[in-house]
């Protein structure tokens, strides 16, 4: 562990993210899920399709020792697919056969009436000395590494099979490693625009310890200054204590709906409060 909290980074793979053509949700699910077990993303790289970049940039990453590495993508059975390749090339050991994935492999394509082939069977690979992470939503098998003081994993970059591993796999390990515990809400401010500002900024002075944030960009000129705006702001508590963190949060949501409403503004809940 590094310092506060637990360290967790994630390493995305695929030129389809490096080229624009996909937009990595992977990283953005797994960041508010570690959020909310009580471990913020330290840091995310994305990297395209070459062996020799990605096995450098988990060598880069082991070198800032985070508790906890998180491979997307790269465990299909394409020639592009050289995750399982890089991680073993930067930690010097072999990729290898786990001969019970070959077999969940075959077996699950015989189900469905498909000839297997040594291509498909590649999904089966893993790093020597690696414990091999089954995939029960689709095919491709992920792993967990301990190199050092961290540990590695590798999960497919599907969305509903990275998920399903996550909170098979990562989820327990980040519980059991932190302390914190993260409640937050995504409310609405219904106000004059030019009001709202004041208001937030003497929420965030007056809650230091609360990350209140919002993604909005000053309309241009003073007419939509002028006009009642919908600004959504993001609120985070942190502690040791999950029922402490949750009373928190709601004070901070009622002090802040209570200085709207002195300037003629309202605070709409925009989501359910997400838990850890």
């Amino acid at each position: 562990m590094r310092g506060e909290g637990f360290w967790v980074e994630v390493i995305s793979t695929g030129d389809e993210i490096l080229f624009g053509r996909i937009v990595d949700t992977n990283s953005a699910w797994i960041a508010r899920r570690a959020a909310e077990l009580g471990a913020p993303l330290r840091r995310v790289t994305s990297v395209g399709d070459d062996l020799g970049e990605i096995s450098g940039v988990l060598l880069e990453a082991l070198e800032r020792r985070p508790d906890l590495i998180i491979f997307t993508g790269g465990l299909g059975p394409s020639k592009d697919d050289l995750t399982m390749v890089a991680i073993g090339l930067a930690l010097g050991r072999k990729v290898i056969f786990d001969q019970q994935a070959v077999e969940r492999i075959r077996r699950r394509y015989r189900e469905r009436g498909i000839q297997v082939t040594t291509r498909v069977e590649r999904m089966a690979r893993i790093v020597d000395g690696s414990r091999a992470l089954e995939n029960v939503v689709g095919m491709a098998t992920g792993i967990e590494i301990v190199e050092g003081d961290t540990t590695v994993m590798a999960f497919p970059g599907v969305p509903g099979e990275m998920k399903a591993m996550f909170d098979a796999y990562a989820a327990p390990l980040i519980e059991g490693g932190t302390a914190l515990r993260f409640v937050a809400n995504t409310v609405v401010a219904r106000v004059v625009f030019k009001d709202f500002f004041p208001v937030y900024r003497g929420m965030q002075a007056d809650y230091p310890d609360v990350y209140i944030k919002n993604a909005g960009t000053s309309p241009e000129g003073p007419e939509e200054r002028a006009r009642v705006k919908e600004i959504t702001v993001d609120v985070v508590v942190k502690g040791e204590n999950q029922d402490e963190c949750e009373v928190t949060l709601e004070n901070v949501l009622a002090e802040f709906d209570r200085r709207l409403g002195e300037v003629g503004g309202i605070l709409i809940l925009d989501s359910v409060g997400r838990r850890s």
